[in-house]
């Protein structure tokens, strides 16, 4: 199965760069020069993870990323030369997943790629498969990828329900965000632990709207868990 790119990218040398190392790798790359023709198309070609730089002419990568994080499951990784943390946190906070910095070596590129990707799969483990997980009204289904509050489905992307899942999965124990990173993110993940800051402040925001928002606590110098 070769997996489809969208990789948007005003620098046609880096955008020409990269949709070639990712070619070698055996993904197809839709590439788009702006944020405004990128997400024209979105639908069209349902891409399986989206490179967004976050400098675009236009239409700039923050507000592509709030406009297309409601049109598609895929993984949002942003691009940025800048190493700006406002840039990087805000982007997060709108729904990317994902960020790197250029300029980035072609393996290391190829890797990330791989590790979203592998999020984004369904798991393959028959128990799980068949489990259902249950946090007081919360329902979350794997098989599915699916989360539920008193039967109707919570909006949350592919990270969010992973990082919930582990949650859920370990209560009433707590989480690092090193155990976070291990599990939703993978052993080889080359990130940094602003991703899970970022993916709990989301997921408190929606829980809220439930009631829900103190039952997700943060446990002062060791990480997260699910109140009792």
């Amino acid at each position: 199965m070769s997996y489809k790119v969208l990789f948007i990218e005003d620098d046609p040398s880096i955008r020409q760069v990269i949709s070639a190392a990712l070619e070698i790798e055996g993904y197809v790359v839709h590439q788009f020069p702006d944020g405004e023709s990128a997400i024209a198309e979105i639908t069209h070609i349902e891409p399986d993870v989206a490179i967004i730089d976050l400098r675009l002419p236009g239409i700039n990568g923050l507000e592509v990323v709030r406009t297309i994080r409601p049109m598609t499951h895929a993984p949002l990784v942003i691009l940025t030369a800048f190493g700006d943390s406002h840039d990087v946190v805000a982007a997060l906070e709108a729904g990317a997943d994902d960020f790197l910095s250029k300029p980035i070596a072609n393996k290391e590129l190829a890797a990330r790629i791989r590790a979203v990707l592998r999020r984004n799969r369904p798991p393959i483990n028959e128990t799980t498969e068949t489990s259902e997980f249950r946090y007081e009204n919360l329902v979350l289904s794997p098989l599915r990828r699916e989360a539920s509050i008193d039967g109707q489905l919570l909006e949350i992307t592919n990270t969010e329900f992973l990082v919930l899942l582990e949650l859920m999965r370990i209560s009433p124990n707590a989480a690092t965000r090193q155990d976070l990173l291990e599990k939703v993110w993978g052993y080889d993940y080359l990130g940094d632990s602003r991703l899970i800051d970022m993916q709990i402040y989301r997921l408190r925001g929606k829980l809220a709207k439930y009631g829900l928002k103190d039952h997700l606590i943060t446990v002062r110098g060791h990480g997260f868990k699910l109140a009792k």
